[in-house]
């Protein structure tokens, strides 16, 4: 991947010591407000603006460094921590594939500076009803960017207990790891929550959680692997729209495009002499465009396809 991601000062100033962790989920589950209950029991003073409802406020990535300012010091010595705060795949401003451009890029680029993975934080809103469409869709594209051999570095948190409101949310949250999530937990992947009116001593204990195993993993020597996304574009030299991710993607596009095209042509004939509906309709058939135009964008060129089969040849 061509652009880079230099204007990050964590990247830009990035250290092989630094110990990276992505905070990914759908729009309003609460990434930012986990970054900034982190940051607030950690006694620092930046913050991420939130968003309200299901408008986001994080389409680019947005990362902050931690070093040497936590009142549980000796488990970053030598180290820095490097919060990534990801927008989802539903964004308000952005297409799906610029967002998982944004993602594989940053993700791309630590890797080859050799930072360590410290660990991939999930957030899922629990006072959402019903397990959606969207929520199925940013799940599925966070899988494939992991993949399964880096589930032992997941944790799936659920966020917002506090809206339970006599609601029975450790059903929920006991329907989410037999039916959701039982594949990653199965894989290795950890569960926890943010507690209601303890939200900074959560978040801080699932980060906590993460830097033990990367001690544990320093004193045994082990060596820190990468996600899916990584080690294909990396060591395995694909493009972007080669990767399992990109592939999941375009399946996920092309299904919406086929349904949006069948509505759209039901709803061609109730339009006549009705300018608010034509509206509406003109309207939904530029999203259908601009779905096409990610779909091609996942596509490869034959030139590239070419140049990649000849490096690999010659090596």
């Amino acid at each position: 991947m061509s652009k880079s991601n230099s204007a990050d000062k964590a990247l830009a100033d990035a250290r092989e010591t630094d110990i990276v962790i992505p905070i990914m989920g759908a729009t309003g589950a609460g990434k930012s407000s986990f970054v900034n209950n982190l940051l607030r029991h950690l006694g620092i003073s930046k913050r991420f603006k939130v968003g309200e409802d299901l408008v986001s406020c994080t389409s680019q990535l947005e990362s902050i460094v931690i070093e040497g300012r936590t009142n549980d010091r000796k488990r970053i010595r030598g180290h820095r921590i490097v919060i990534v705060d990801t927008p989802g795949f539903d964004d308000t401003y952005a297409g799906d594939f610029e967002i998982l451009q944004r993602i594989a890029r940053w993700l791309e680029e630590s890797y080859r500076k050799k930072t360590v993975l410290g660990g991939v934080i999930y957030l899922h809103d629990i006072s959402q009803d019903r397990f959606s469409g969207t929520a199925r869709r940013n799940l599925d594209m966070f899988n494939h960017l992991c993949g399964d051999p880096a589930l032992d570095k997941v944790f799936l948190v659920t966020s917002k207990w506090g809206r339970a409101f006599e609601r029975d949310f450790d059903k929920r949250e006991g329907e989410l790891q037999a039916k959701h999530w039982k594949t990653m937990t199965d894989g290795g992947a950890r569960v926890a929550r943010l507690v209601a009116g303890q939200e900074q001593a959560s978040a801080w204990g699932i980060v906590r959680s993460i830097l033990d195993r990367v001690e544990t993993q320093a004193i045994e020597h082990t060596k820190s692997e990468g996600l899916q996304i990584q080690t294909e574009l990396v060591t395995r030299q694909k493009y972007l729209p080669q990767t399992h991710a990109a592939r999941e993607l375009r399946a996920q596009l092309e299904q919406m495009i086929e349904a949006q095209t069948q509505m759209l042509a039901l709803e061609a004939d109730a339009v006549a002499g009705n300018a608010e509906a034509k509206a509406q309709l003109q309207e939904q058939e530029a999203k259908v465009r601009q779905i096409a135009q990610q779909i091609e964008n996942l596509k490869v060129s034959l030139p590239k396809r070419l140049a990649r089969w000849i490096k690999l040849v010659l090596g």
